[in-house]
This record gives structure tokens, sequence and C-alpha cells, in this order.
């Protein structure tokens, strides 16, 4: 730049000490170097703002230049400026007397980098092999002043070339660093750590940020369509949010945000989710589960704590009541929120249920007071068309018994003949099609409520057995003769045989399950389900009033052996079909069966 450097000095502090502090301890992301110096940036335009009322809004903004060929980044600004003795204040002598002061001051505290030019400046060394300032204040009669110092304990300092009042920081990179010479890369990080600063922040002739966070505005100020675009810009999401929370408290501390319900589906992963964490409109970091619990990770959104520092560790936050106290407020105002829609509008709160009904449940499940809070409001669909919560169907299924049982099946589209069955006798079933389900179900049969679930292809649904003369010695013996009939025709070690008569006579058999070992089974299942086949062990109950049945036992009897084994694995085959879909081998060979079968009648 062809600088005079008039001055030759060493940094006041232990500068071969807080280098490595500086790189190593304070900061953990070598990203943040230009957040750290947009937001000083920004701090000297507020500040000119402030004692320069002859200043137009259009001259104070930030500008970032790149020179791919000699690897340097520029932050520009036209702030307040410095003055040569205000270099030496803020940069040489950092306000400290030795490197372990520094280490002392901030182990517990954790402070706030914004505000303090020298610490949020020293960031740019983690990329840096130099670094230079030029700076004109806006005092009247102030020269320009220069600064340069290359890592080490030793600065130079001299008359700077700065023509308009405001600060040049120039960063000359490591050959490691070299990326952030590339605009892309510069771009990406003004938009994730910069994007709510109130002056515009350029590239070239390209206003890269935002500007305005929403969460800023009062609600009532906010209408629905300005909250689905600013959801679409933060997150780059074509789809429409289901509907949004705005926070804002002031009391006892500081929070403002808005939380975003997408489309989750059936899914359950926190890494779909992006709640971003803010301090003064600066990005913090995404999802820390210490402020916001992991269920609600799977939403997406910002926060802005004006008390939260930006070089925020997971120490201090686990350790600080304001943050436990801030989490548990985030926790209440999610469930408040959604109780009110219930309320007021149980049509949409019924209408957006299956995109958000496994947060709620994942929420159920992981934070005890929002399950406090929520679970009145777990809604089903059930047989009967229409949405129930679990009050709601024992206040429509009366029941004599001390704990009430609740029936369900895993969807609409399976297990038909188990429904229609349970239909006939009066008795509404909800629909469980997630796995994630059975979890809920155990988490409320402990939780005291005197019910218990019973899925409607358990062993222990007394609602699809016919149990008049099931005591009669007679029936018994006839019944154990057939079961070992039945096996030796099957011959099949992984399926339990049972004969029993059912309501109906047009059902041959039925597959049922241990309730325990199922449940057991489902439970272990969620991130694990290629592991575990949920039909390979059963029982196939037989229905010995049903009319094919009672052929197969005629054909065995006449010793048609090959014919009664085609028809009962036949019959387990259609079984089979109300538990799962045929792909595959399982397609081919119950095709197979099927022409044989038809073989059979022509």
């Amino acid at each position: 730049m062809g600088i005079k450097k008039e001055k030759h000095g060493e940094l006041s502090i232990h500068s071969e000490n807080i280098f490595p502090i500086i790189k190593k301890w304070l900061y953990s992301e070598h990203d943040i170097f230009l957040r750290e110096l947009i937001s000083n940036s920004v701090d000297a335009l507020e500040k000119r703002k402030l004692v320069d009322e002859n200043v137009k809004d259009d001259d104070l903004y930030v500008e970032v230049k790149l020179d791919s060929k000699k690897k340097t980044v520029q932050v520009i600004d036209y702030g307040i400026g410095m003055t040569e003795e205000e270099i030496e204040k803020y940069i040489n002598q950092i306000a400290f007397s030795s490197a372990e002061d520094f280490v002392e001051k901030f182990k517990d505290k954790q402070s706030n980098i914004i505000g303090h030019f020298g610490l949020g400046f020293y960031s740019s060394y983690m990329v840096a092999d130099k670094v230079t300032i030029d700076s004109l204040s806006y005092k009247e009669g102030a020269e320009p002043a220069y600064w340069e110092c290359d890592g080490s304990r030793e600065y130079d300092m001299g008359k700077g070339s700065r023509k308009k009042v405001g600060t040049t920081v120039t960063i000359f990179l490591k050959e490691e660093a070299h990326e952030y010479a590339e605009e892309h890369k510069i771009k990406e990080l003004i938009e994730k750590y910069s994007n709510f600063m109130p002056f515009d922040i350029k590239v070239g002739k390209d206003v890269i940020n935002q500007k305005e966070a929403l969460w800023n505005r009062k609600p009532k100020d906010v209408t629905d369509e300005e909250y689905k675009e600013f959801y679409k810009k933060i997150f780059h999401d074509y789809q429409d949010p289901l509907f949004q929370i705005h926070l804002n408290v002031e009391f006892p501390f500081m929070l403002k945000g808005i939380l975003y319900f997408p489309k989750i589906n059936n899914q359950i992963d926190i890494n779909k989710g992006e709640v971003k964490l803010f301090c003064n409109n600066v990005f913090v970091a995404d999802n820390l589960k210490e402020i916001v619990p992991e269920f609600l990770l799977l939403l997406r959104g910002g926060i802005d704590i004006p008390e939260i520092p930006l070089n925020v560790s997971r120490s201090f936050l686990q350790n600080d009541k304001q943050v436990k106290k801030i989490s548990q407020y985030i926790v209440k105002k999610v469930a408040d929120s959604l109780k009110e829609i219930f309320k007021e509008d149980r049509k949409k709160y019924e209408g957006f249920w299956e995109d958000i009904s496994n947060f709620i449940k994942y929420g159920v499940l992981t934070d005890e007071k929002f399950s406090e809070a929520i679970k009145d409001f777990l809604i089903f669909k059930t047989t009967a068309g229409d949405y129930v919560t679990i009050q709601e169907y024992l206040e429509r299924n009366k029941s004599e018994e001390e704990i009430k049982k609740i029936y369900y099946a895993p969807s609409e589209d399976t297990q038909v003949s188990y429904i229609e069955l349970m239909k006939e006798q009066g008795i509404e079933v909800i629909y469980a099609n997630n796995l994630i389900d059975t979890h809920i179900f155990q988490h409320l049969e402990m939780k005291g409520e005197k019910i218990s679930f019973i899925r409607i292809d358990s062993e222990v649904n007394e609602n699809l057995v016919d149990k008049k003369d099931e005591d009669n010695e007679e029936v018994k013996a006839e019944n154990e003769k057939l079961k070992e009939e039945f096996a030796a025709i099957l011959d099949n070690k992984d399926i339990t045989i049972e004969i029993k008569k059912l309501k109906t006579t047009d059902i041959p058999a039925m597959i049922v399950f241990n309730e325990q070992m199922r449940r057991f089974q489902e439970m272990n299942m969620i991130g694990n389900s290629n592991d575990m086949d949920m039909l390979k062990n059963h029982t196939l109950m037989i229905n010995p009033n049903n009319k094919t049945i009672k052929n197969i036992i005629a054909l065995d009897k006449k010793g048609e052996k090959d014919k009664a084994k085609l028809l009962t694995e036949y019959v387990h085959d259609l079984s089979l079909l109300e538990q799962k879909k045929f792909t595959g081998k399982d397609l081919k060979a119950f095709i197979s069966n099927a022409n044989k079968v038809l073989d059979l009648l022509s």
C-alpha cells in the first residue's frame, strides 16, 4: 500500500500466548472471523449514526471485497473510524495486562464479543498470515491511521491512506484458508452469520443480507404471508410451513423468535429441523439442546436471546439457570399454542395433525413438562372416520372394567377382517400407524391412567373369539387333535397353531401375536427396523367353524395330504395379507399357490 511505517512496537499482552488462545480456545470455528469483523463494522456504523447527524443512511453499509489472486479479504465500513490513539487502545493494549488475565476473565463468563473491537478483531488471525487496518476517524482534523501485524508480538503503525471516514480491515489469508477468497464462500457466511444486520452488507453490487428478522416485530404486525415468505427465504423451502409460533418476552428474560412447523409426516429426524440461535441478530449456533429441547429441534425457526454469549460453550449453557428458564418457557409456549389451536379451531388442529403428530408424540416421550401439558390433546383417527382424544374414546366406549381397554389397529389398509369383526360388535378402534405409538401407549399406561391399549390382532383381544363351549372337555380334546393335525400339515416350526372358534364363520384363520412380545419388538424397532422380522414368530388361529377349514380336515382324513397342505398354506397366506404386503419371492409364491387353488376348482 506504500504506507510509511512511523512506529514499531510490541503488543502489551503476551502475544506468543494470546494467539493460540484466540485460535484454539475462544473461537472453535474459523468461519466466525467474518462474523466478528462485520459485527465490529456494524457497531461502528451505529455509533456514527448517533454522533454524525449529517451522514446519510445510504452511505452507511459494510462492503466485503475479495481478491482471489492476492488471496485477501477486505471488510470495509463507513462507520465512526479510529484515530491512531484509539488503535493503540483497542488493538495494541487489548485492555489486558497478560494472557493469564485474559483467560481468567473469560473462562467463566464466556462474554459477548460484540462491542469489544480488539477481541473480535483478533479472531481474524485464525485465517490470516497478516492483518492490516486503515482507518479514518469522523473527528474533525483526524488523520488516517495504519496498523499491521503478522500474528507475532510485533506490529507496525503509520499514516493510513483512507480518504473516507470509516475502517478497512485487510486479511492476507493463510494458504490453508484460501477458500475465504471465493465469493460463494463469503456470501454463504454472510447469509449464515450476519443475515439480520441492520445495515446493507455488500459483495460487489449485491446486497447479501436480508436485514430484517421478522421476530423483531410484534406478532400483531406480521401477516400470514410475511411469515410464509420469511420462512421460505431463510430455509430455502418451496413449501409453506403448517403454522408458526411467535415468541416475544421481555421479563424475566429477553427473548424473541419464531418457530415454524414444517411438514414432518412420519419422519422423526432432528437433523431435518433447524432452529437457529441468535444474539442481537448475530447467528450463534444451530440446534443447541440446552436452550431448545431435543424434540423441538424437529422444527425450524430462529430464536434471538441477547443475554446468550456469542462464543457460547456447552458447559456454560448446562450450568446457567437462566438458560434452563428460557428452555422451559419455550416448551410451555409451544404447548400453550397447540392447546389454544385445539380449543379454538379443532378442525385446523385435526387438519395438520398427521404432519405434526410424531413431533408432538416425540415431545411427550422426551420432555416431562411438555408431556403433562399436551398428553390430553393427543388425537387418533377412528374407524368412525373422525379424530378423538383418549378421554373422548373412553366416553364413547363405556366400560365397567377398572382398567379401560382401548383397541387399536396399525392402519386403515391392513387387518380389515379384524376391524370389521370389531365393528360388528359395536367396538370402536383407533388407528396407530407409526412405531412411536407403541411407546406412547406404554407411556400413558405407566402414567397411572388406568387404561390398557390392545392391538386388535393381539391374543388378548377376547372380541375375536367365540368362547361358548370353550371349557367343554370334549371340545378341548377335539381342538387339541385338530391343532396337532394342522401343525403336521403346515410343518413350520416358527408358527404356533391354535384352534379357536371366531365370532364369524366367514374367516378361516387369523394371525395373532403375544401382546407383550410384539410390543417389546416394536419398541426396539425404531431406528433398527431392518434387524427384526415381526412376522417370523406368530400364532395362526384356525377357525374350526369355517367351511374351508372343514374341507381341509376332510381332505386330510381322506389321505389327500397334498391338497390339504396346499389349502392350509393358502389360508395362512391370506391371513398374512392382513399383516403385510407381498413383494418379491413372497408375492411369487402366493400367486403360484393361488393358481394351484384355482386348478382344484376346475
